[in-house]
Order: C-alpha cells, then sequence, then structure tokens
C-alpha cells in the first residue's frame, strides 16, 4: 500500500514548513512527446506510473493550482448568459479562502472522512467553494438538482450524507422546495445549509456564506490522512428511468486523470474554459472543476445553466471573446449548434487549435465544418463516469481519424471482446472486429455505493463491461458504434442507431436526429427517427425519409417514420434522451394498433413509462365505451398485446 498523504494546509503563509507537499515546485508541463501512434502510448507505459503521478492525494493537487498564481482570477461567473454584464470575479487567493472556511465549517459539523458532503445547486461559486471544501473533509458529492424528491431521498442515504448544502428559495427553481417534501425522510443529524443565489431569499439560520465566514480561512483547523484508494468522490450515473447509481471516485482515479490531462492535453496557468458542463457530470466535476483549478486556469461560468441556457449559447462567441477563452468545448449537441452559428464579427483567436468533447457521438460532418470555420480540430473521445471520465482520445499530433475516439490512455487497458454465458471475456476480438468494450486501469471505479449495482459489473479478471459496441482498428483506434441497449433489433437484423443518426444529420436541413426502435409485432421493433430541422428549413418527412433511403446503405436500417420535434429532447448533460424517445415510439405504435383493434367502440390513452419490475410499462386508458363491451375491449387489447413482449396495464374510467 503506499503511504498515506497527510496535510494541514497553510496556503498562502511565509513559512515553507507548512506546504509540506511543496506545491508550487510542481511542474505539469510534460516532459512526454507527442502522441501520433499507438507506439508513443507504449513507449509511455515503460516507465511505471507511480513515478509520474507526484501526489495520489486530490488536495495536494488542488492546493498547488492555489498557489500557482494567487491573485489570478480563478472564476468569473454571470449568472444569466449576457456577456454584457459585469462578472463577479473570484481570486485564487480568495477560492482558498473561501474553500478552506467550507472545509472548516463541515468538519464543525461532524463530517469525517467517510462522510458524503452533498451539493444541490446549478453551477454558482459557492457550488465551488463547497466542493473543494467537501474533497478536503470527506467525500463530495455533487447531485443532479433536476432529480425528483423520491430519488434525493435514495441519494442522500446512499451517501451517508452529513451536511446537504441547497440552493435556498429561488424564483424559477424548486431546489429548495423539494428538499423540504423529503425532510422528515432524511437520516437524522443531517445538516442543511442554504445558498442565497439567483435572487432568491436567504434564510439567516442556514446561510452557507455566513456560516462560512465564521470559520478560519487560513489553515484547515483538523488533520487527515489520504491514500490513493480513499474515495474523493461520489458522481452519480444514469438515473433517467430510475434512482440514480452513485459511482465511486477514488484519489487514485482522479490524481491519475488529473496526470493524464496534464500530460496529454495540456492546461496551463494561461488558460481559460467554460463551465459549460454541469458539474453534477464527470466532465463538468473534473474537466471544468478540480483539473481546471489544479493546473491554475480561468474558469468562467457564464449562467448558473451552463450550456442549458439559451442566452450563453446564442452570445457563445461574444462570450469567447470578452473572456479570452482558450479551451473550445462542448457536448456533441452544443457543438452541432456552433458548427451552424459560426462566428462573425467576434475575434475568437484565443482559442486553441485543437479541442475535445465526449458524451455522445459526434458527426464528421459537425467536425469539418468546425475545422473549416475556425480552424480547430475537435476530437472525440471515449469515456463514462465510470472511468473517471476519458479512456480514450485521438492524437493531438497524429492522424485523428475522425469517426473514432482515439487511442487508449496510458496505464488503461481496452479491448474490445466476446463475452461468455458467465459474463467473463471468452476472447478478445480481432481488429475491426466489433465487440463489446471493456475497460481496466486506474482510473476505473472500484464499483458503486451500492453493492447490488456491482452484480455482473466487471469480468473474473478485472474489467468493467461498458455495454457499449465497438471496434479496435489495425493500428489501435477505437470506433463506438452504439450501445447494447440502443440496438434496433428488426427481425433479427441488429440495426446500429448511428447509421441512420449520421446519413440524417448530412442532410442541410438536420439539426439534430435520434434514432430509436418502434414495437413492431411482426420484426419485433422498426427503425424510427425523430429529427429537429435547421431553424428555417421546411424538409418534409417524405424529403427526409427518401434522402435517408438513398443514403443509408443498409436497407433495413432506413427509418419507417420521421417525427419532426421542435427541440430534440436532451438528457440532463446534453446527450438525446433515448430513454424517452423510445418511451415515446412505443405510445405511438401502440396507440396505432390498439385504436385500430377498438374502432369506434371507446376512447383510448396509451401512456409508457418506466417499471420498477418489468422495464417498461404500457398503460392502457378506456373510456366512453358502451354497456356490456368492457370484456370485448379486454380480449380485444389482449388479442393485440400478446403480439408484444410488453408488460401492460389496463384501466377503465
Amino acid at each position: 500500500m503506499l503511504p498515506r498523504s497527510e496535510f494541514r494546509y497553510s496556503y498562502f503563509a511565509p513559512q515553507p514548513e507548512h506546504d509540506p507537499v511543496q506545491h508550487t515546485a510542481v511542474s505539469l508541463e510534460s516532459d512526454i512527446p507527442p502522441v501520433r501512434t499507438i507506439r508513443d502510448i507504449e513507449a509511455i507505459e515503460r516507465v511505471p506510473l507511480e513515478e509520474r503521478v507526484w501526489s495520489w492525494n486530490l488536495n495536494d493537487w488542488i492546493a498547488r493550482g492555489w498557489s500557482l498564481a494567487p491573485d489570478k482570477f480563478a472564476l468569473q461567473y454571470v449568472e444569466d448568459g449576457d456577456p454584457r454584464r459585469e462578472p463577479v470575479s473570484i481570486s485564487y487567493r480568495e477560492l482558498a479562502k473561501r474553500s478552506t472556511q467550507a472545509a472548516n465549517l463541515f468538519h464543525f459539523l461532524g463530517a469525517g472522512h467517510e462522510d458524503g458532503i452533498l451539493f444541490l445547486t446549478p453551477t454558482l461559486p459557492q457550488l465551488y467553494y463547497a466542493l473543494l471544501g467537501g474533497l478536503a473533509t470527506g467525500i463530495a458529492c455533487v447531485v443532479n438538482w433536476m432529480q425528483k424528491p423520491e430519488h434525493l431521498v435514495d441519494l442522500v442515504r446512499s451517501a451517508r450524507t452529513r451536511v446537504l448544502v441547497v440552493l435556498g428559495p429561488t424564483p424559477g427553481y424548486d431546489i429548495w422546495e423539494n428538499v423540504q417534501k423529503i425532510r422528515a425522510q432524511l437520516p437524522a443529524g443531517l445538516h442543511v445549509l442554504s445558498v442565497q443565489a439567483l435572487g432568491g431569499t436567504r434564510l439567516a439560520q442556514t446561510d452557507f456564506d455566513a456560516l462560512c465566514a465564521k470559520q478560519p480561512g487560513e489553515r484547515t483547523v483538523f488533520e487527515r490522512t489520504v491514500v490513493a484508494d480513499d474515495v474523493a468522490a461520489y458522481v452519480h450515473s444514469g438515473g433517467t428511468t430510475g434512482s440514480p447509481k452513485l459511482v465511486r471516485l477514488t484519489h487514485r482515479g482522479i490524481c491519475y486523470k488529473a496526470w493524464v490531462q496534464a500530460a496529454l492535453r495540456g492546461g496551463e496557468r494561461e488558460d481559460s474554459i467554460f463551465a459549460d458542463y454541469p458539474l453534477f457530470h464527470v466532465a463538468g466535476l473534473l474537466s471544468r472543476g478540480i483539473f481546471s483549478i489544479a493546473s491554475g486556469m480561468t474558469v468562467v461560468i457564464p449562467s448558473a445553466l451552463g450550456a442549458r441556457d439559451r442566452r450563453f449559447i446564442a452570445n457563445y462567441w461574444k462570450f469567447v471573446e470578452r473572456y479570452r477563452i482558450t479551451h473550445f468545448t462542448g457536448v456533441p449537441t452544443t457543438l452541432a449548434v456552433l458548427a451552424k452559428n459560426l462566428p462573425t464579427t467576434e475575434d475568437v483567436s484565443s482559442l486553441k487549435k485543437t479541442a475535445t468533447t465526449g458524451s455522445a457521438p459526434l458527426p464528421v460532418e459537425t467536425v469539418r465544418e468546425l475545422e473549416r470555420g475556425l480552424g480547430i480540430r475537435v476530437l472525440l473521445t471515449y469515456g463514462s463516469t465510470e472511468y473517471t471520465t476519458s479512456a480514450t482520445q485521438p492524437p493531438r499530433e497524429g492522424d485523428p481519424r475522425y469517426g473514432s475516439t482515439g487511442f487508449r490512455l496510458p496505464y488503461t487497458r481496452v479491448e474490445t471482446v466476446e463475452l461468455d454465458r458467465d459474463g467473463n471475456i471468452a476472447r478478445v476480438c480481432g481488429p475491426d472486429e466489433p465487440g463489446i468494450v471493456v475497460v481496466k486501469g486506474p482510473g476505473v471505479t472500484p464499483g458503486y455505493v451500492d453493492p447490488k449495482h456491482n452484480a455482473g459489473v466487471f469480468t473474473s479478471d478485472g474489467y468493467f463491461k461498458s455495454g457499449d459496441l465497438g471496434r479496435i482498428d489495425a493500428d489501435g483506434y477505437l470506433w463506438i458504434t452504439g450501445r447494447v441497449k440502443d440496438l434496433i433489433i428488426r427481425g433479427g437484423h441488429n440495426i446500429d442507431p448511428m447509421t441512420i443518426e449520421d446519413t440524417l444529420k448530412k442532410h442541410p436541413a438536420v439539426l439534430h436526429a435520434a434514432a430509436v426502435g418502434r414495437p413492431d409485432a411482426y420484426a419485433g421493433e422498426l427503425p424510427v427517427a425523430y429529427v429537429q430541422r435547421v431553424p428555417g428549413a421546411s424538409a418534409s418527412e417524405g424529403e427526409l425519409a427518401a434522402f435517408a433511403l438513398a443514403h443509408i446503405p443498409e436497407r433495413p436500417a432506413a427509418p419507417k417514420e420521421i417525427y419532426f420535434v421542435e427541440a430534440l429532447p436532451l438528457t440532463d448533460i446534453g446527450k438525446p434522451d433515448k430513454v424517452n424517445l423510445r418511451f415515446d415510439a412505443a405510445r405511438r405504435a401502440f396507440t396505432e394498433v390498439l385504436a385500430a383493434a377498438l374502432g369506434a367502440r371507446a376512447q383510448l390513452a396509451v401512456e409508457v413509462g418506466p417499471d420498477a419490475t418489468h422495464g417498461t410499462r404500457v398503460t392502457v386508458a378506456v373510456s366512453g365505451m358502451a354497456a356490456g363491451c368492457r370484456l370485448d375491449i379486454e380480449r380485444r387489447i389482449a388479442g393485440v398485446m400478446k403480439g408484444y413482449s410488453y408488460h401492460y396495464v389496463l384501466r377503465f374510467g
């Protein structure tokens, strides 16, 4: 076991003995030559990882970032996406002080190194203070503040939460009200602190800022020791159809990824980046949070809602110009919008010529539009919460092979495999042979907080089974081809929805597209597509269907229906919300076939949604039927539904 890293920091005191890790002496400038091929990755690995990572205590990395340039702006905050508004600017000296006060407050309230400190707020400066203070004191947990109350109860309990930091009563937000609904169900001894922001009400007795101000900010008043495998943070994964799963992220995993970030991607104190991802997403927590602070960068918060704020996206290039942003970022759906609205008069010369993105597939045409319009090479990484963000990255200096997610990161193993009946690796797939992607390495989570979620997740030799489908070519590039659960299976024919989506996005009228399977009694599923058109475009369903049929290589993959939407529904982190799209496609399908079966006998309403036991539930509500028809209607509905593998509930009104 590696020795524990002890700390009791005095961040800006002149005595060097108070700074046991000598943060300012540690340089993150990489001595690693540029990566061009998989051979360069292998060359890096000839040096043991323990000789490359200077500390396995995440708090050391954060303290180093604070100490690089104390008077530089660490955070610049605009609450509403208006680039003309004067920002609230916080120096690194102030960030260190406020974060240390938060750490001391959490300690005063009884939080220890195994206790969860949970944050329920949009992206505010206070969230950064609480996050960094929480990492110093216990286990930090940033939660999606849009979660339903019943899911919040599960998260608070699972995290063994001692302190809950919540946005107070605020117009336009129901965060505080949702917490009040579940107060009686929360653990005894839990402290709830309120944050006043965004025009909300200050609650004097629980005000986070006021309580922090009573604590010392020069140093932590407690001592703590950390080993590499201690849990640093809980980050939730999933949660679209049920309570999210909390993923354990260790100091080892985050420190390893901080080293990779500095070694392969860059990130120096002169840089600036948008906090456009929410901090409850692993990319927001790490790339826009911890890693940026550890590198001494300036983090610009353009809106409390980040990229979800349409005003910010509409003024994106003005923000870049004003704040001299260097790191071009965004989820693929955001980049698709920006590619259609490139800068005209704004000066965006501060942007670096290489950028990365992830979270969802990025169409090659979007990449080329951004490269033509901005001169920026956008590289698609592959990662997940369970990997502590990215596991692969295209080479910055070599051939990016647009469409691929590049090489595995140094010291991380990525394979495409065939699994046996027990869920273990039966064999590793050959070059360009599709298989299930598995990942192993220092960044991979040791598991979920709830042990029941760990069943079947790891192979017997320690690989995490992603559920993603992909192939690795002869040169080591990983190509993600879809999700096992996203496959559309039409009469035994596996259809990758990306084939449909990528084709439709080539049409000039299409801004976003998402393909899912629609239930079909004969084929099992038929492919359908949801399309958001470019503003002002008028392409018809027939035009897009003909375009897809002409350009999709396999005729069975051509979508049988195209549904236009004003805005493609997205998850809270900007991915197409395919779970709810599948529900909608099923609702349309069952409404159609059941209405045909019932005719004019009754009025019909169909809902499709999640079911805790069966996964999906179809609710069929029947009303307005004539007397004596109930049995006949029940038989007709049963006759239709027996052709589908869906659980259904019949209700009469």
